[in-house]
């Protein structure tokens, strides 16, 4: 589905007492079964602490939030208690850092170097742009949450059209910061120069957002969406401008949800989403992921059915998020005994039931797909390895025939991964290494598709 759930860390640098100043990038890399993962801790002075942001760009990690460090007597120790991850190294003559990473007691070395990490992203926007911009801030009244984000406007006078960006799985900024690239931002700045305006907003507790992405749903992003819809169909740019939605991913399944619940809505842009019910999807992805690993097809059956025994009493119960941990805890310690370590156990029960996963697992994308009557463009990488291009293009089909809309157009791309750039393999590793963020191809059918059904 969406890249990989990740917890975002925030480093809190207190009781320093290192003489020069360590403001900037600390850079190292981790040997893990034969993948070398570049790890980056960006640290900033704030007024007497230094606060820091790590980056894993291989797993789609950037500007990552921890809890805390202490430095005492050049000896730094930062601790990840949620992900039982702990680092430890002491600052050396040459302004190194040199000790270890570890997870569940297991160290690895990582020494940490100053440093600049460089990116070329050749379609990242750059200013001037020969468009409007504004900052905006709008309220979920349900629980009065202020949520931030971007419209993007054509400069021409007179009546657009206006998209909606939904983004995908894990907390995410308007931009879509994800693996070094920011494809939202890319999908943004491409449309509205085709005179399409776009709003698209920071999650719940990320960026400019108030809020808590622990405890967002499917039912939650639902119902932000539906503010955002409201409060700038109020502005006088939009009072007669046709309106429809973008949704990525997980937002693929948002979108027509808010579609088929609210209305109103003139066109609807499906982007890798989801076509089949969430615990299939799940385990399709996982088997994709494990093939690209190059596990057996007999360790992918195994696998694939102690996950779906988890997911079969997400599925088949209405529980609480406690409860439901609580439930699958035991299930798996009762069956499984010592085959899995008990932090290993802990580890996939805490995130095969986050408030997201497990309100995903529960989610069945026809029954939004059959009561959406408004054009709809459904667009897959046929080398998406998150959401299967095949299954869920025919299941998004399937779905939209059945409720007796004609007016769809469903399009697998060539070569085109689960962010929709150009790749080799459409493994989550080359995500970082891809300069392309967005496929033009993909961007021109997509601009091309809103213009025609806004005439």
């Amino acid at each position: 589905m969406t890249r990989i759930f990740t917890i975002l860390f925030f480093l809190f640098f207190t009781a320093f007492s290192f003489s020069q100043d360590i403001s900037g990038d600390w850079i190292g890399e981790v040997n893990i079964n034969g993948n070398k993962l570049e790890i980056v801790f960006n640290i900033k002075k704030v007024s007497n602490d230094y606060v820091s942001a790590l980056s894993i760009l291989k797993q789609g990690l950037s500007g990552a939030k921890a809890t805390e460090t202490t430095i005492i007597d050049s000896v730094v120790t930062m601790l990840f208690p949620d992900l039982k991850l702990v680092y430890k190294g002491r600052f050396n003559k040459n302004a190194e850092i040199i000790g270890d990473f570890s997870q569940n007691g297991r160290p690895i070395p990582l020494n940490l170097k100053k440093g600049t990490i460089t990116l070329n992203r050749p379609q990242e926007p750059k200013p001037p742009f020969n468009y409007r911009s504004e900052s905006i801030t709008f309220i979920n009244k349900d629980d009065n949450i202020k949520l931030s984000g971007t419209l993007s406007m054509p400069k021409k006078k007179g009546k657009y059209p206006l998209a909606i960006i939904i983004s995908g799985s894990g907390p995410q900024n308007r931009d879509g910061d994800m693996f070094g690239h920011k494809p939202y931002f890319v999908l943004a700045d491409d449309l509205t120069k085709n005179g399409i305006a776009i709003f698209r907003f920071d999650e719940r507790g990320m960026g400019e957002s108030e809020g808590n992405f622990n405890t967002v749903t499917i039912d939650v992003s639902a119902s932000d969406v539906k503010y955002a819809i409201d409060f700038l169909k109020e502005r006088k740019e939009f009072n007669d401008s046709k309106v429809g939605l973008i949704g990525h991913s997980i937002g693929g399944l948002v979108a027509p949800k808010v579609a088929a619940e609210k209305g109103g809505l003139d066109f609807l842009v499906l982007l890798a989403a989801p076509g089949i019910n969430g615990d299939e999807l799940m385990l399709l992805q996982k088997a994709a992921f494990e093939r690209d690993l190059g596990l057996n097809e007999i360790q992918i059956q195994q696998g694939q059915h102690v996950v779906k025994e988890a997911y079969d009493i997400i599925v088949n119960s209405d529980l609480d998020n406690v409860s439901l941990k609580d439930s699958i805890n035991s299930y798996y310690s009762n069956k499984y005994g010592d085959m899995f370590p008990e932090n290993q156990r802990k580890m996939l029960v805490k995130q095969i039931t986050s408030s997201e996963v497990a309100s995903f697992v529960r989610s069945k994308p026809a029954k939004y797909l059959e009561t959406i009557d408004v054009p709809v463009l459904a667009l897959n990488g046929d080398k998406d390895l998150q959401v299967l291009a095949k299954e869920n293009l025919e299941g998004i089909k399937s779905a939209l025939e059945k409720g007796g809309n004609k007016d769809a157009k469903v399009v697998a791309l060539e070569n085109l991964n689960h962010l929709f750039q150009e790749s080799e393999t459409g493994s989550l590793n080359e995500y970082s290494d891809i300069e392309q963020t967005f496929s033009p191809v993909a961007l021109d059918i997509i601009s091309k598709w809103i213009k025609e059904q806004v005439k």
